[in-house]
């Protein structure tokens, strides 16, 4: 089974509480037991960022209200 996890934040790239913690698990378990987890969340510009290489998937943008992120 596909798993799409859409979270605000995820350790170790970004976490405020305790929802980064279990983004940042639950998908490892998922995978253990043999579904494909995956996780979407916003590019902050964070030390964990930079101090690690990446694979560009997708870039876009989006409005919100006034701004353009």
């Amino acid at each position: 089974m596909g798993i799409l996890h859409v979270a605000a934040e995820c350790y170790p790239m970004a976490k405020a509480g305790g929802l980064g913690d279990v983004v940042g698990a639950l998908p490892g378990y998922q995978a253990q037991l043999g579904h494909v987890a995956k996780v979407v969340m916003p590019m902050y510009h964070t030390k964990f960022l930079y101090a690690n290489q990446w694979d560009l998937v997708h870039e876009g943008a989006q409005h919100i209200g006034p701004h353009y992120t």
